[in-house]
């Protein structure tokens, strides 16, 4: 019986920590959260991968399809994290997200028809999109440093 307390005490524990941890009260709070426990990670996989897409622009065709299936992948990935609890940066996010993907996707559809207009048009809106991403960041940091 006292080792079922015990665990018993050691989950009630754990789950008042979480609670703690997880539920911010302020939206600076909720922003900083956010930004801290990976949101910085994807702004950063996307900044680097649509950096590659444009790099890629110049070279052939394969890195052109190697480099926009990272940024899909990229864009994925945050759109499974979740949108910055930020009312100035969230359109700002879920524009750049929405052209990264259409973007790549044209991209690789491109490649993968020999349609060399197809491919770039899909480069220049991932390049586009590279601004629409500032924007967002720009906001979060500006809500963050305001905090």
């Amino acid at each position: 019986m006292r080792f079922g307390i015990r665990l018993l005490t050691v989950a009630a524990t754990v789950a008042t920590g979480v609670l703690l941890v997880g539920c911010s009260s302020t939206p600076a709070e909720k922003l900083e959260d956010w930004w801290s426990s990976g949101g910085d990670d994807r702004v950063k996989a996307l900044s680097d991968s649509s950096s590659h897409v444009n790099t890629a622009s110049m070279q052939v065709m394969d890195d052109k399809r190697t480099a926009c299936q990272e940024l899909l992948a990229a864009v994925a990935k945050a759109k499974k994290y979740g949108t910055p609890p930020s009312e100035k940066a969230k359109g700002f996010w879920a524009e750049a997200l929405t052209d990264f993907e259409h973007g790549s996707n044209a991209c690789v559809a491109g490649v993968d028809q020999k349609d060399e207009p197809q491919t770039n048009e899909g480069i220049r809106e991932v390049q586009r999109a590279i601004g629409i991403l500032a924007s967002a960041v720009s906001m979060i940091r500006s809500d963050l440093e305001a905090k």
